[in-house]
């Protein structure tokens, strides 16, 4: 969570194990560059290794005296301040190392034969190639404005990079780092995913709304219309269906494989960015940018991959389900063959919790999670002219946004809380975004907090 500069793990019920600050002394890792002093990271994406005792995770920039000139999305060019990836401990969540790349690091991945990392540079067109038995970066290679999503062979011996300025996909060859291109896949290629024993890339295209299967071998092109701001993606064990989050409609995509089609569409929250598969449950996992993970189970994909289904036929549709009916003071029974049932993380600053929401009748039913709500009162944003919120701390539970208002305001701050998908609160704000950002690190110090621009 790159605003809160945390790492946070969540085992498989999705009860929260560790919280991890990103703060590190990059001096004490060798990087004598830098102040013997911390710095914090932007936690963007995360790659474990095959065993699962490490994660590596990528962070957008750094913070501290001698980062001067940070890479920003609509940034191009090798003169911005270098990227850093930490190595975390899964025993332990201790930052164990970390390994300079390239300007604005995002997506990550892991070779299958576990020795090399491969990290997305945003603002630096770039890939860097991290050697895991030294843990240094050994090659940096050249694809274009803007590389993303990464998928490497099961070989290990080709990577596969969307680059998101362009229409293409970059090949690059993992042995003498030489680069091809796919050409003409589409508008804003973001997230890729090989699939059908590697002979099929499958691309997520941000800006043409729609997905492509594409053959390597054939170059046959296939495209699935999906809804707005297709990004992130997952496929399922037996690459049967592909599960894409459609960043500006609020759902995400159930696509079969064999036939490009959307089978299903799932209403999720504000802005879903991220997606997976616990697939031992049929669960899907939703990561929303306004800080919420949803869990959804997928009745149908269990049936077929767990015994209850006959040459590809869903046998759970030839018995009659136990529904229970819902009262007055439940959530109303959800009917989708997908959203069979929804659990939410909800993460704040120091406490989370597991809302089980809404269940399906597609299965015996469970006893409905009751939740009381209660009207709340917030401060409107002040009227005038007054448009760039520097804002100090975003809260699901709205006590714990007064608490922060309360302490910025005995600070001497015109602190208010702004009402949204969170409880927003705003420790000064401007009419204009140049006097906002001037503000930012003389706040950041006196409050302690990290500060962002909110703009309403």
């Amino acid at each position: 969570m790159m605003y809160r500069h945390t790492i946070t793990i969540y085992d498989e019920n999705g009860n929260r194990k560790a919280k991890i600050r990103d703060a590190v002394n990059l001096n004490a890792f060798g990087f004598n560059q830098y102040k013997d002093d911390n710095y914090l990271g932007a936690p963007v994406e995360a790659a474990f290794t095959k065993d699962g005792k490490y994660l590596w995770v990528s962070n957008y920039n750094m913070e501290g005296d001698g980062f001067e000139k940070p890479g920003c999305d609509g940034c191009i060019g090798k003169e911005y301040d270098p990227g850093f990836l930490y190595k975390i401990n899964s025993a332990t969540f201790e930052i164990e190392n970390v390994v300079q790349v390239g300007a604005i690091p995002k997506y990550l991945a892991i070779t299958p034969d576990q020795n090399k990392l491969l990290v997305s540079n945003w603002t630096s067109s770039d890939v860097s190639v991290v050697d895991l038995n030294t843990e240094k970066e050994v090659e940096r290679i050249t694809v274009g404005a803007h590389p993303r999503g990464i998928a490497i062979t099961a070989d290990s011996k080709t990577a596969f990079v969307t680059v998101m300025g362009s229409t293409k996909v970059a090949e690059i060859n993992l042995d003498s780092y030489q680069v091809s291109y796919i050409e003409n896949v589409g508008k804003s290629p973001r997230h890729l995913i090989l699939g059908n024993s590697d002979s099929c890339l499958y691309v997520s295209l941000n800006s043409a709304r729609s997905v492509l299967r594409y053959n390597r071998f054939s170059g046959q092109k296939s495209y699935c219309k999906t809804q707005s701001g297709p990004r992130s993606m997952c496929m399922s064990p037996k690459d049967d269906f592909l599960y894409v989050v459609n960043y500006f409609d609020h759902s995400f995509s159930k696509i079969s494989t064999r036939s490009m089609e959307v089978v299903e569409e799932v209403k999720t929250g504000d802005k879903p960015i991220g997606i997976c598969g616990n697939w031992d449950d049929s669960e899907i996992w939703v990561a929303c940018y306004s800080g919420k993970i949803e869990i959804f189970k997928d009745f149908h994909l269990d049936s077929l991959h767990h015994g209850t289904s006959l040459f590809g036929y869903d046998l759970s549709s030839f018995w009659k389900p136990n529904v229970r009916e819902s009262s007055e003071n439940e959530d109303e029974l959800v009917e989708e063959d997908l959203m069979v049932e929804t659990n939410e993380i909800e993460e704040e600053i120091e406490e989370n919790e597991v809302l089980p929401v809404v269940f399906s009748n597609k299965k015996p039913i469970k006893p409905l999670a009751k939740r009381d709500f209660v009207k709340q009162t917030v401060i409107e944003p002040s009227s005038g002219t007054c448009k760039y919120h520097l804002i100090a701390g975003s809260f699901s539970d709205i006590n714990n946004a007064k608490g922060r208002m309360t302490e910025l305001v005995d600070k001497g701050y015109a602190a208010q809380i702004l009402n949204g998908n969170l409880n927003y609160v705003s420790v000064a704000c401007f009419d204009n975004r140049e006097s906002a950002d001037d503000n930012i690190g003389k706040i950041k110090a006196d409050t302690g907090y990290s500060v962002w621009v909110l703009k309403r």
